[in-house]
């Protein structure tokens, strides 16, 4: 058992036994104290496997707090009868939930084949490793890939004159697959979609390009060859 474990399985202890004999709060009470102590706004609040404990959800990263949110706890939450990680597997449901919602209008849309996986990517123009990745799209095949230009590496060059272009889809298609540079963008070009993306990277602790999300909630960062990203994609369903 890990140090850090061992410190978050103390504090919850500790909270708890505040906890004793207090009334049972409720989720409108808990989002209500969680505004009034953090200022932060809840996107999901329910009971959370340690009676006591809430589960919130703030911008898709996952909290505990008691019921009268004078403590915010942050770490994992360990069954030790199943040895499973219930943190991570709320998140992973979590993620799963929200697949739908990606705001994919601000995102790069390539199909190959029929389509029929879908996989969404952060990537930068000026990734070796994410052109990479572009072939073993078109290798591994029926797939729908949605990518969020996101300049990471060396800022905004190349990467703006793909989102400036009149088909963002075709420039990063030309330039990631055959080299073919796009063309330079209009100083008045609105490149706003790549703070969009920047931040949304932020919201899901993205620090790297390539980095996947994958319908069942679970991701990758880096390269990988084309029969490595088969199996994943054959796991998703």
């Amino acid at each position: 058992m890990t140090a850090s474990f061992k410190h978050f399985a103390a504090a919850a202890l500790a909270a708890l036994t505040l906890l004793s004999g207090a009334a049972q709060a409720d989720e409108q009470s808990v989002r209500d104290q969680l505004m009034k102590n953090t200022g932060l706004k809840a996107d999901s609040v329910r009971p959370a496997p340690i009676p006591g404990l809430w589960e919130v959800f703030i911008q898709d990263r996952l909290f505990y707090v008691d019921d009268k949110v004078d403590y915010v706890f942050s770490g994992s939450i360990i069954d030790t009868k199943t040895q499973t990680n219930q943190t991570q597997e709320r998140l992973r449901e979590w993620a799963r939930e929200s697949w739908n919602k990606w705001p994919r209008e601000d995102a790069v849309k390539q199909v190959f084949g029929d389509g029929s996986r879908e996989v969404i990517v952060f990537s930068d123009a000026n990734c070796t490793y994410c052109r990479s990745m572009e072939r073993v799209f078109e290798e591994v095949g029926n797939l729908t890939v949605y990518t969020f230009i996101t300049p990471m590496i060396r800022g905004e060059q190349n990467n703006r004159e793909i989102v400036c272009s009149k088909n963002p889809s075709k420039a990063w298609a030309d330039w990631m697959r055959k080299g073919i540079a796009p063309e330079s963008a209009s100083p008045d070009c609105d490149a706003s979609v790549m703070r969009r993306n920047l931040s949304l990277a932020g919201r899901y602790n993205v620090t790297g390009a390539p980095t996947f999300f994958f319908p069942t909630g679970d991701r990758m960062t880096g390269a990988v060859p084309a029969s490595q990203f088969e199996r994943i994609l054959a796991e998703q369903k």
